[in-house]
This record gives structure tokens, C-alpha cells and sequence, in this order.
């Protein structure tokens, strides 16, 4: 019996002379459960889709219950089914990615695509990046787009997704075909065990904001080190107060106001029972210098030269005030 046996929707995709290994439609491995009986082959499913329940699903489905090895898995395809699925692999991506880019600035582009075949690229350059991408994913064709940040230069992965063999051109079809003959030769490994998520850190953010308590890359970089402990990080804006409560915590990187959503949101997540950077208390402390002015000279800390001048008065008389230092 075959040891590796390719799957296609039609022999159209992909034939038997493109590939020394057994081709058989995809219909055929699904109704045929005997087979293979007794043999442990391969299974390279190249179906058109993978969607959920469809054909191409339901192979892998099955290659796994007949004790086949098969890429991609059932947990591979629903992870690439939606962006929310596989966000929680971002950070490291890209963070290889760009580490790829720093050291071939040539190859650093507004728009970048890039298909991974077996975690092989058809430019080398990519490859440490590719061959990670791969450990993520095994999926035969994977399809990669990126595009500049515009912010310090960053890279920002927009879109992965698996890419059907009959979308190739000529010159990837080609290489698809050279990939498929070097894994092949190649001994199975497992897909790496990755550390699961524990607890997830909603990120209240504003990418418009001019002058944000907190750049880009230092967010990316709170993303990456808090992956690597368990903690999957989240940017959320002023419109997803009504989604806080799914996360574990709270890290606000706008800049705060009594007056603006910052402290509704600080508020809803005390409700929640949840830890929060800023809470409200300190907002209210924070945001006001009369305070801070009274505080500080309270406990002795040496400030600059500070006068509480009066503005105007209420109708009871009393003033409003604010401190000025200079």
C-alpha cells in the first residue's frame, strides 16, 4: 500500500503525473473506510476547501478516526478559519517576520505575499519565518499577507489562510511540486506542543490617538512576552465596553479622563470584579494637580514652586481652582 496518498477535489488539481505518491479524489478516500486497512499512509488533503462539515473537513475528519496521518488536521483548519481563531499566534509571527525583514531590508515591502509550501519558501530569505509559520500550521499551501504599520516600520500580519492548489500559478505550482518530493522524504514529526493561553488582558487602546501613553511596538511587545507567560493580550476600543467582561484584566493605553469612556470602562471592570490599570480611584486622584499639589506636600516630597490660583466663583461662593508649578 501507498505511504502517502494525495487527496484532490478533481484530477484537474492534481494527478499521478505530478507525483510518484497514490492521487485519489477526495469522494473516493471519504466512501472507501477499507482501503487502507492495515497501513498507516500519509494523507496530503489539497481539497479546494476546508470548511466546516465540507468534504475537504470531512476527510481529515476521517484520516484521523482510521489512524492516518494527515495534514492539515480538523484543529488546523477551524484554527484558519477566522482571523479571532489564530490571533493568539500573531505576536511570535511577526516578531519573527520582522526579525527576518531587519536583516533583508531589501525584501521589505508596503504589501508582502508570501505562499508556504511544507514551511518552505521559494524565497530563501523567508524561510526561518516560513518554517515557524509551518510549526503553527501544517497546512500543504499556506498563503501569508502583510503590510507595513507605518509606524516605525513594523509589519503587521493582515491575513493567513490555506491556499487551494489549483490558485498557483506556474512558477509556485512548480515549487509545490518540488515541496511535496522533499517532505515526503522526510521523517513525521509532530506538530510542537505551544503553551495554552490561561488568561486573557484586554488592551484599551486608540490607534488614532497622536500621542498615546504607549507606542505601537511597545504594545507588540507586551503582547509577545505576555504570550510566553500565558496571557493572551487583546485590543479593544471605546465601542467594546459591552465585551469587557470576557477578559481576565484591564490595561487602559489611552489617556485617561473623568469625563470620557477611559473611566467608564475602569468602572465597568471594577463591577467585574476585574484588576485594572487605571482604576478609578486613581483617575480621580491622578487627572486632578490640586490634589496631587495637597498629597505631595503632605508627605514631604519636594515638588517645583506651586500656587493654587482661583478661577471663578460658584453660586455659593465657593472658587474653583487648579495648581500651576513653575
Amino acid at each position: 500500500m501507498a505511504s502517502w496518498v494525495v487527496l484532490v477535489d478533481s484530477a484537474k488539481d492534481f494527478s499521478n503525473a505530478d507525483t510518484p505518491h497514490k492521487v485519489m479524489t477526495v469522494r473516493e478516500y471519504i466512501t472507501s473506510p477499507t482501503l487502507f486497512r492495515g497501513a498507516h499512509p500519509t494523507i496530503v488533503n489539497l481539497a479546494r476547501s476546508y470548511a466546516y462539515q465540507g468534504a475537504g473537513y470531512y476527510a481529515s475528519l476521517l484520516a484521523e478516526a482510521r489512524g492516518h496521518r494527515v495534514v492539515p488536521s480538523v484543529e488546523t483548519m477551524l484554527e484558519l478559519s477566522k482571523k479571532a481563531l489564530y490571533r493568539h499566534a500573531l505576536p511570535e509571527l511577526e516578531d519573527r517576520l520582522n526579525s527576518v525583514l531587519r536583516k533583508n531590508p531589501e525584501a521589505a515591502a508596503a504589501k508582502l505575499r508570501l505562499v508556504a509550501c511544507f514551511g518552505a519558501c521559494a524565497d530563501k530569505r523567508f524561510e526561518p519565518f516560513t518554517r515557524l509559520l509551518y510549526d503553527w500550521f501544517r497546512a500543504p499551501l499556506l498563503e501569508l499577507t502583510a503590510e507595513s504599520d507605518g509606524a516605525g516600520g513594523w509589519t503587521v500580519i493582515s491575513r493567513i489562510r490555506p491556499v487551494p492548489v489549483n490558485d498557483l500559478s506556474a512558477e509556485e505550482r512548480a515549487f509545490f511540486v518540488q515541496g511535496l518530493e522533499g517532505y515526503s522524504r522526510r521523517s513525521w514529526r509532530a506538530p510542537k506542543s505551544r503553551v495554552t493561553l490561561k488568561y486573557a488582558l484586554a488592551v484599551l487602546c486608540d490607534p488614532k490617538e497622536e500621542l498615546p501613553p504607549s507606542a505601537p511596538a511597545s504594545l507588540k511587545h507586551l503582547a509577545r512576552v505576555a504570550q510566553r507567560h500565558g496571557v493572551e493580550v487583546v485590543h479593544i476600543g471605546k465601542d467594546d465596553l459591552d465585551r469587557l467582561a470576557q477578559f481576565d484584566a484591564l490595561f487602559i493605553r489611552e489617556t485617561t479622563s473623568i469625563d470620557n469612556h477611559t473611566y467608564r470602562f475602569a468602572r465597568r471592570a471594577a463591577q467585574e470584579g476585574m484588576p485594572a490599570i487605571d482604576d478609578t480611584t486613581s483617575m480621580i486622584r491622578c487627572t486632578n494637580k490640586v490634589y496631587l499639589a495637597e498629597l505631595l506636600d503632605a508627605h514631604g516630597v519636594p515638588t517645583p514652586k506651586t500656587a493654587i490660583l482661583n478661577s471663578m466663583k460658584d453660586a455659593k461662593g465657593w472658587r474653583s481652582g487648579s495648581a500651576r508649578r513653575w
